[in-house]
């Protein structure tokens, strides 16, 4: 996702502060699902938990800041909020049941919010009853809604005269609570959401459509194994048994005389190596098998198995469940899926690990976290629930738009939503191309682009436009301009053909194009840096050298009078070639010298071969003399083809040229 497009607003960062490591996720809310934008996951040093326990506030905290400087580099912006989850190491739950009469209102999110408060508050009047230090409740799940006293999967839109819920609250003594709120204020960051772990993990991997199955979800950690138990198409339990992966990094060290750091390198190189190596307290470099860590290990994770069993069959109701979904930095502990099927005693299959695939309702490009960064992303689900904000839906040019209601939204929101690109809103105008004719500089210029037109509900509208729910947006986006493409025809000054005859042959008298040096038609586009050449033919040289491609030596006579070449020609002017005289004097003369024939070519014109003779060279024009074809009678639009191109008056012809000549 590119994060130019985040707007600060929109974001929801998470923290899940583990026993050996924290995990922060930032993301945003889109098409309805939670886009994880940047991360970053780091280990504790030193032992700055225990447990799920915060030990060393300081330590923590400094941890925390690092990876929350991290992602504030990578934003461009500082995160103040945060959503936060705490292990269930001092795990008390309880069960209770609120209610509310109604005169036949609708019921709203806002009564929803109410009701299930009565229904906590109920359960915090209950426990404070048996302990004797203070508890704060972490998070509750609703088991059921009641509408006039039967059961109801949703009750919002409903009417009725009374709603219930059931929920099931979870309380952490006030001690573990202030300890993570005092590592969120070190950092200044403010808690918008706190949860519990199994609760975060049970969003993210049990969807509620998968509620309606008996599941238990265990999150393996290092210090607690946290247990949460499904049922019914609600949350049931959840519990907490205080062995986890730290149990085998202490066997390790224990065994082999090595720190809890290096315990803990061996136990993850464990998994991946067959032999590994360490250098133990005293100083000596050691080398130890895969397969001996995984032995010194078994009776221990066996002890685990035992104990998370024990514990699911007991909140599930003295049975063991249809399914056990394992997620946490543990879970891939060797034996312990195992282990847990035949404690339980139910197949194989049915326990599973579950990694960031099987988050349903995230969408993040890193899947390497597996299974220890499944918690991360439910404490960021359970916050976009619980903060109360909704969806608002609007129409983008008839396409629905779900954008996270967090702050105040306008068009430009819609835009970056739908992944449209607000440049092009603006019309971008056609290239310009500069060019010479005649050697004058000359520029010609692009076609001007047009904006897009936005319309809101059918007026017209602007980017910073405020939208609410249900609006319509219509947008005409930009059309860009074209880019120039002048004609030779654009910069004739002088279109008036002249028409005149050449040996009785009714010619017209059209200005010579070049384009860089070759001939063109009039019809021809100029490009970026053409030199463009344009001659007007209007005098008897002129016509000559361009026209009747005759020899300079050969004199011309107009309307039956020898003219000098500075004679301006015009329209019917008879024009013909002065034929010498010869004397008798010369006549052997000129009998001793051979006579230039010129030379032949065949062409085809109109489909009919035809051979010109007596021409050193031969023009377009020159066809005129070999086909019936009457130029004076106009019948429309006169088409001259060579090779089915546009040809001009003067186009030289070759051998084999196929020529056309019609009106349109």
């Amino acid at each position: 996702m590119i994060i130019d497009n985040i707007v600060e607003q929109d974001v929801i960062f998470s923290l899940d502060i583990g026993t050996r490591t924290i995990k922060a996720t930032v993301g945003i809310v889109k098409d309805k699902k939670f886009h994880v934008v940047c991360e970053r996951f780091l280990e504790h040093d030193e032992r700055a938990m225990v447990d799920g326990q915060i030990h060393d506030i300081n330590l923590v905290a400094a941890g925390v800041s690092q990876v929350k400087r991290e992602l504030e580099e990578e934003l461009g912006f500082k995160l103040k909020e945060v959503a936060i989850a705490a292990a269930g190491r001092f795990l008390r739950t309880v069960e209770s049941k609120g209610e509310m009469d109604l005169n036949d209102e609708e019921i709203t999110k806002d009564t929803l919010r109410s009701l299930e408060m009565t229904a906590v508050l109920k359960a915090e009047e209950e426990i404070n009853k048996t302990t004797d230090g203070k508890l704060y409740c972490v998070g509750y799940s609703v088991k059921n809604y009641y509408l006039n006293g039967y059961v109801i999967s949703n009750l919002l839109g409903h009417k009725g005269e009374n709603v219930a819920v059931e929920v099931i609250s979870t309380f952490l003594p006030r001690s573990v609570v202030d300890s993570l709120y005092s590592v969120m204020n070190k950092v200044s960051l403010n808690v918008v959401n706190m949860t519990l772990e199994p609760i975060a993990a049970m969003e993210a991997v049990v969807p509620k459509n998968l509620r309606l199955l008996n599941i238990a979800l265990v999150d393996v950690g290092a210090g607690t194994s946290d247990i949460a138990i499904c049922n019914k198409e609600s949350v049931t339990a959840y519990g907490m048994v205080p062995q986890a992966g730290d149990e085998v990094t202490e066997a390790i060290a224990q065994a082999y005389l090595v720190d809890f750091n290096t315990a803990e390198r061996m136990k993850k190189e464990a998994t991946e190596k067959e032999q590994v190596a360490y250098t133990d307290i005293i100083g000596f470099e050691n080398s130890v098998s895969s397969e001996e860590i995984n032995k010194l290990a078994e009776p221990i994770v066996q002890k685990i198995a035992e104990e998370v069993s024990r514990k699911i069959i007991d909140l599930n109701g003295s049975k063991a469940p249809s399914a056990v979904f394992l997620v946490g930095g543990g879970a891939h502990t060797p034996y312990l899926k195992e282990l847990i099927s035949e404690k339980l005693n139910i197949p194989i299959q049915r326990i599973g690990i579950k990694g960031r695939d099987a988050v349903t309702d995230c969408v993040c490009t890193d899947l390497t976290p597996g299974s220890s960064g499944v918690t991360v992303l439910g404490i960021a689900l359970l916050s976009i629930k619980s903060l109360g904000h909704n969806f608002i839906d609007v129409s983008l040019n008839d396409t629905l738009i779900s954008l996270f209601n967090s702050h105040k939204h306008n068009v430009m929101d819609v835009l970056l939503h739908a992944d449209i690109n607000p440049k092009i809103l603006m019309g971008k105008n056609g290239k310009n191309i500069r060019f010479t004719i005649n050697g004058s500089k000359r520029m010609a210029f692009g076609q001007l682009g047009t904006n897009a037109k936005i319309k809101l509900n059918g007026e017209d509208a602007t980017l910073e436009d405020l939208i609410v729910d249900g609006d319509k947006i219509t947008i005409e986006y930009a059309q860009e301009g074209k880019d120039a493409a002048p004609k030779i025809i654009d910069y004739l000054t002088d279109l008036e053909d002249i028409t005149c005859y050449f040996n009785d042959k009714l010619i017209t008298v059209e200005p010579i194009i070049q384009i860089n040096g070759d001939k063109v038609s009039i019809d021809s586009i100029i490009k970026n840096n053409d030199e463009v050449k344009i001659t007007y033919p209007r005098t008897l040289k002129g016509i000559k050298k361009y026209i009747l491609n005759l020899a300079d030596e050969i004199n011309l006579n107009v309307n039956g009078e020898l003219q000098n070449e500075a004679y301006e020609i015009k329209n019917g002017d008879r024009i013909c070639i002065v034929e010498e005289k010869t004397n008798i004097n010369s006549t052997t003369e000129q009998h001793d010298k051979p006579k230039d024939l010129g030379i032949t070519i065949k062409v085809f014109a109109n489909g009919e071969p035809k051979e010109l003779k007596g021409k050193r060279e031969y023009v377009f024009v020159d066809i005129f003399n070999y086909i019936e074809f009457d130029l004076t009678a106009v019948k429309g639009r006169l088409n001259l083809l060579l090779n089915g191109y546009s040809a001009a008056y003067t186009d030289k012809l070759n051998e084999g040229d196929k020529i056309e000549v019609f009106w349109d």
